[in-house]
């Protein structure tokens, strides 16, 4: 899971745990304010019946000795004196229902069932219904009544859902649009993350100098921008360093590994024939090593000169007039260990470079073509242009390059098969030295293969001019 969207799920689940906290408080609020206004109602009503009752009674009207009354829907009442308990009015609901007392100013909520022609038009349940029950103490005309009042709950319990439901669809929706802006604001708030990611994925070994930038604000993101850079700087002079000790190294050793080549060479040369034959061929092979020592410490002079180099000279060139004389000398090569190589370059644009470095990297993918072909193989030189660019392609016949190693041949002093390049004096260093001298001139080098049978080297190239030639 990406880090936008744990600050996004983050974000939207802290805003859905406030929101719901929101969505009860209102709907305990809402709940308790239509009872509020019930008990009220139901209050005013036992306040008016107690107020009829004390009228007739001071009147003497004699129809509230006995009980009934209208049969008023939906109120169940009854109203009886506070001393004795009598009942002086009921309605025809309270006559048919019986509830449970209460004390005066206690409420409760009962579910019933309806007497047969009470139960209201809108009822779908079998005369299923809601009770709100309330008791009121009451002082009229020097007389004391206690009223016992109830009223259907159906309306109110219907409310109750809609603003459930209510709730509930806003609260969903909310967490929607929440979801959607913490996201965009998690996108806002790693946007600097990207731009610094973005601009490291474009530092390599090529452009180490390049830097992130850093804002005025002392924030955590110009911070880590802050160290990347400092990381940085360190890289560049391990870099420097490294290049600047091979390339020293290089040097010091090339004028001592000439004297004594060269001293090597004149007692071969001169004396070799007088001397024991141990002796003989210990010269022999000395002279050999000698030999493949001032070749490396000349590959590794040549790769650092590269490496320090950030352009090439420009001018204007022909690749068929750098790889035809090569494939001609090669060839001499080639058929010496009965190899057939042949070139089918068709006629190319020029392009702008160096010839004298393209020439060497051309020549070191034919001698490794050569030296890693089998007896009697077939090595191809083709190429083709199009949409600007020109590919060469040299293919051998051979054991191939396994998929493990495909990605590290371009890697300094990496060598597939190290039995067969200590056999034929290979550095490791042949590819890096291509694949720099093809980097500089702005094109790419790739290597492809199918172990057992082919491997293909394809060095691509632009026609226009690169703007790190010079």
């Amino acid at each position: 899971m990406t880090v936008k969207r744990r600050i996004a799920l983050l974000v939207a689940g802290a805003g859905f745990v406030a929101s719901l906290l929101f969505s009860l408080a209102v709907f305990f609020e809402l709940v308790e304010q239509p009872f509020d206004l019930l008990d009220a109602e139901l209050e005013a009503a036992a306040r008016r019946a107690a107020k009829v009752v004390a009228v007739r009674l001071k009147n003497n009207d004699q129809t509230l000795q006995a009980p009934g009354g209208k049969a008023i829907y939906p109120f169940w009442l009854k109203v009886v004196d506070r001393a004795t308990g009598k009942l002086f009015y009921q309605t025809q609901l309270a006559a048919s229902l019986d509830l449970v007392p209460l004390d005066p100013g206690k409420s409760k909520t009962v579910g019933v069932i309806l007497p047969t022609g009470f139960s209201p038009p809108d009822q779908h349940r079998d005369h299923e219904t809601t009770l709100r029950v309330k008791t009121f103490s009451f002082d009229v005309h020097g007389n004391g009544f206690i009223v016992q009042i109830a009223r259907p709950m159906d309306k109110l319990r219907e409310e109750i859902r809609d603003l459930v439901f209510s709730l509930a669809a806003g609260l969903i929706l909310s967490s929607l649009v929440l979801i959607a802006i913490s996201h965009y604001v998690a996108g806002k708030i790693l946007q600097p993350i990207g731009e610094m990611k973005a601009m490291a994925k474009e530092i390599s070994e090529k452009n180490l100098d390049q830097r992130l930038p850093v804002g005025r604000e002392n924030d955590e993101f110009n911070q880590l921008a802050g160290t990347i850079n400092r990381m940085l700087d360190r890289l560049q002079h391990s870099f420097e360093n490294q290049r600047n000790f091979l390339f020293d190294t290089s040097h010091e050793l090339k004028t001592p590994l000439t004297t004594i080549r060269l001293a090597i060479d004149d007692v071969c040369t001169s004396d070799i024939d007088q001397l024991p034959a141990s002796t003989r061929d210990n010269l022999l092979r000395l002279n050999e090593q000698v030999r493949r020592m001032d070749r490396l410490v000349k590959d590794l002079l040549n790769l650092s000169a590269l490496e320090m180099s950030d352009a090439v000279e420009q001018a204007p060139l022909s690749l068929t007039s750098i790889i035809n004389p090569l494939v001609d000398e090669y060839r001499f090569v080639a058929e010496a260990q009965q190899m057939h190589i042949e070139c089918r370059l068709p006629a190319l644009d020029e392009i702008r470079g160096d010839a004298g470095k393209l020439t060497r990297a051309f020549s070191n993918i034919l001698d490794n073509a050569i030296k890693y072909s089998r007896t009697g193989g077939d090595i191809i030189v083709d190429g083709v242009q199009r949409d600007g660019v020109v590919t060469i392609s040299v293919t051998n016949t051979g054991p191939g390059v396994s998929e493990a190693d495909i990605g590290k041949v371009f890697d300094q002093f990496f060598r597939v098969e190290k039995s067969r390049s200590l056999e034929h004096g290979g550095s490791g260093l042949g590819l890096a030295m291509v694949k720099r001298i093809i980097a500089l001139h702005g094109g790419t080098v790739e290597m492809e293969s199918r172990p057992g049978e082919w491997t293909r080297v394809r060095v691509t190239l632009p026609l226009d001019p690169n703007p790190n030639l010079s």
